[in-house]
């Protein structure tokens, strides 16, 4: 009897020839577009889409994906393994039939096929096959209905099919254990190469792959939607910019300025790095999309290319205030903002893809959002370089698309220093490599690369030395949250903004000012729930409020504006995004007054920025820091001190080590304390304390999102109940804090800390946010 089709499933409504065509056509038309000159890489591209499920075919598969439940946790059952062995045999009668010698090669097409529904592992184990194993791959082998097999390869309709050919009988393991022992042998002397293509060709591979596979199975519509090539011309921030309130202050002189300079900058396509460093308040955010949008019309242009813009940022809050000015320059000119145009994606992202016309189901919109299929993304620092260096299958999906892309890394200062290395080695081979624009947009430049290596979109010195809105004064003298209290005199007539290093330093001091001003103070930290942290900044943002408490968490991009600034010590970059909340908009008739203080815990004599910051840092700012007074004219020298002081002193011994790990493609191994042991040790954001998350059921709100919440908890399908979730998601964390519990622990419902109505007042304030009991030192 002759089949159609093979009647081979790769899921439970797709032909396992279907879904292989699909994955192939897409991952080779993204390395096609991606304009990445090398057919060597395609060809391997090609096995290992072609090898990734082959594994499908067998019986036991085929009769667990047709029902049979008990087949679901046998070994014979899983199909990875068999894909990386038919992906190393392909390869090598490849590779011998062009007389080339790569064992790395071979690797990627056993790893990566064996790796695709889990996170890379250490490349040095990876090729490890024991005997018992090979049994097992024997048994699927001999299960395979060989007819069914053959039309399934016939119906296929690839580009160079014939390097596809072969025969299950071929495969003699004896030669494959040969093979494996010569990948692993090539990678114990990767150490001594030192090259990062080895890095950057696994993950872009792997990229490409995962991409063709989430996309096939989880994009129910037209799939052309993944490649579609859209312009957006410069000039659209031209017409938003004109269209906005004129007035005619040195701060908006000074932004007209910058962003003229900026616009009639020419651009060479071969510079990839730049740096855009302006004071707090000249509008960097407008200033950088413009000079992005540059870029990616002058590339296609010239290349006929098209470039995504990434904007990335450190913090939520700026995300959100950001998408929205970039929606309204859109908006201004005409264009529906829908999701191919602009998308924003962080782990609080809900999945709603919406399209010119409509919105995507569930399945189709969270593949959508979380491959950045879209011209321009907003995300977050997480999302930009976990998909830039790590090991998670995840994250890694995403990397194919920096390939041709203009990347915005807004606040960078935020990346600790020990990082600064690695990121200039891994942003500079990209930068080599591809159509891979990188623009460092921040009021505090760090020297991560040298000044050779780098364009300066404006020369930024005249911009500092003319803007003079505060005085500094800088107090090192030791002092308690009670002597800072005493020894306030507050005017009437002025707007007062206290940045304290830690909650426990916060609180103290909102709770002795809350006594002489119950109705002016108001309080900011992150043990408030979201929602209210919105509603308070926005407060402050309309001046609603006189004195302001808070932790770290007004200290960049959130766009307030007080006449008087206190700020406990921290590092000189901290301390003068701090300052730029000091007259902001310099509209005052007088200066800004913006005070650095040194306060000490009370109880113990340590000093609060000891709990918090790396002490290199705060000793590399007292030691720039030699006079008591400045003024803002004078903060461009000191944060060039600050940094050549940093370059002299500070450690690469984290960025050399993780570097080390990327050269042998040591993907993952077993955590050391205090030691960079595998790529997927890079951890950007390190907690000092344990933190739980915590729902808060504050009003009724609330009460209804947890009610919401329970009923998805019943759901006993768990991709139905995460799916259920995903579409809360957004709103349920509006009242969710991170904080530590364990001596205040609330209880557990639906597998989550929960905090109910009625015991409100035992674990929250309604003013400072969750009690904590005990000491606790730690930040924002």
């Amino acid at each position: 009897m002759k089949f159609t089709n093979s009647n081979l499933l790769s899921h439970p409504d797709r032909l396992l020839e279907q879904h292989t065509q699909s994955v192939v056509d897409i991952a080779l038309n993204f390395f096609d577009k991606e304009k990445i000159n090398d057919q060597i890489l395609k060809d391997i591209l090609t096995i290992i889409t072609f090898s990734h499920d082959i594994g499908k075919s067998t019986e036991f598969f085929q009769k667990y994906i047709r029902g049979d439940k008990s087949l679901k946790n046998k070994k014979e059952t899983k199909h990875s393994l068999l894909g990386g062995i038919v992906g190393l045999f392909l390869a090598d009668k490849y590779l011998k039939q062009r007389s080339i010698d790569s064992p790395f090669l071979l690797s990627l097409a056993f790893v990566l096929p064996k790796r695709h529904h889990s996170n890379l592992n250490n490349f040095l184990i990876e090729p490890i096959l024991e005997e018992k194993e090979i049994q097992i791959l024997k048994k699927q082998i001999s299960s395979i209905d060989k007819e069914k097999f053959q039309i399934f390869f016939n119906n296929l309709n690839v580009p160079n099919k014939e390097l596809l050919k072969f025969s299950f009988d071929e495969i003699d393991f004896e030669y494959i254990k040969q093979l494996l022992r010569k990948i692993i042998r090539f990678i114990r002397k990767l150490k001594n190469e030192k090259s990062l293509n080895y890095y950057v060709d696994t993950v872009l591979l792997f990229s490409l792959l995962l991409d063709g596979d989430k996309s096939d199975v989880g994009i129910k519509t037209d799939k052309s939607l993944i490649f579609r090539d859209i312009q957006i011309e410069p000039e659209i921030v031209d017409r938003f910019i004109e269209s906005l309130p004129k007035d005619n202050n040195l701060i908006n002189q000074l932004r007209q300025k910058a962003y003229t300079e900026v616009s009639n900058k020419e651009i060479d396509i071969n510079q990839k790095i730049y740096t855009l460093t302006l004071p707090t308040g000249l509008g960097k955010t407008l200033i950088s999309l413009k000079f992005a949008l540059k870029i990616a019309q002058k590339v296609k242009k010239e290349k006929g290319q098209s470039l995504k813009i990434i904007y990335s940022l450190p913090f939520l809050s700026i995300i959100e205030q950001n998408f929205i000015v970039f929606e309204n320059v859109l908006k201004h000119n005409g264009i529906n903002p829908d999701s191919s145009i602009i998308l924003k994606h962080h782990h609080l992202t809900g999945f709603k893809y919406k399209g010119k016309e409509n919105e995507f189901d569930y399945d189709t919109s969270r593949i959508l959002i979380e491959g950045w299929n879209s011209k321009i993304i907003t995300t977050t620092f997480i999302q930009f370089f976990y998909s830039l260096i790590s090991n998670r299958n995840k994250m890694l999906r995403k990397f194919h698309k920096f390939t041709n892309s203009v990347i915005i890394l807004d606040e960078v200062q935020s990346v600790p220093h020990k990082y600064w290395l690695v990121l200039k080695k891994v942003l500079t081979q990209m930068a080599e490599r591809f159509n891979f624009y990188v623009i460092f947009s921040t009021a505090t430049q760090p020297f991560i690369f040298d000044k050779n290596s780098f364009t300066e979109i404006l020369n930024s010195k005249p911009y500092f030395e003319i803007l003079n809105r505060y005085e500094i004064k800088i107090d090192k003298t030791p002092k308690t949250v009670n002597d800072l209290y005493d020894n306030l005199q507050l005017e009437k007539d002025k707007r007062y903004l206290f940045i304290m290093n830690t909650v426990k330093s916060a609180k103290e001091l909102f709770g002795l000012l809350k006594k002489d001003y119950p109705d002016e103070v108001i309080f900011l930290s992150t043990h408030l729930i979201p929602k209210e942290r919105l509603k308070r900044i926005n407060l402050l943002k309309k001046q609603d409020k006189k004195i302001a408490v808070s932790t770290q968490l007004v200290e960049a991009g959130v766009d307030i504006d007080f006449d008087v600034v206190y700020r406990d010590f921290a590092p000189l970059d901290s301390l003068n995004q701090s300052a730029g909340r000091c007259n902001r908009e310099g509209k005052k008739k007088e200066k800004g007054k913006f005070f650095v203080l040194n306060l000490k815990d009370e109880e113990n004599g340590r000093f609060y920025h000891s709990y918090i910051y790396d002490p290199v840092l705060v000793n590399a700012t007292i030691e720039i820091l030699e006079e008591e007074k400045y003024q803002e004219k004078d903060i461009f020298k000191l944060i060039n001190r600050y940094y050549e002081r940093l370059q002299k002193i500070k450690s690469d011994k984290v960025s050399q080590d993780l570097l080390q790990m990327l050269y042998n493609l040591k993907f993952d191994d077993e955590r050391e304390k205090d030691r960079i042991n595998s790529i997927n040790d890079f951890i950007l954001i390190e907690e000092d304390y344990y933190k739980e998350d915590v729902f808060i059921e504050i009003d009724e709100d609330a009460q209804k999102v947890w009610q919401e919440f329970t009923k998805i908890w019943q759901i006993s399908d768990i991709f139905e109940r995460k799916k259920a979730f995903d579409s809360l998601k957004a709103e349920f964390y509006q009242y969710v804090i991170s904080v530590p519990i364990s001596k205040n622990t609330p209880p557990v419902e639906n597998n989550f800390y929960y905090v109910p109505i009625s015991n409100l007042d035992d674990y929250y304030d309604l003013e400072t946010g969750f009690r904590i009991e005990g000491d606790f030192y730690f930040s924002v």
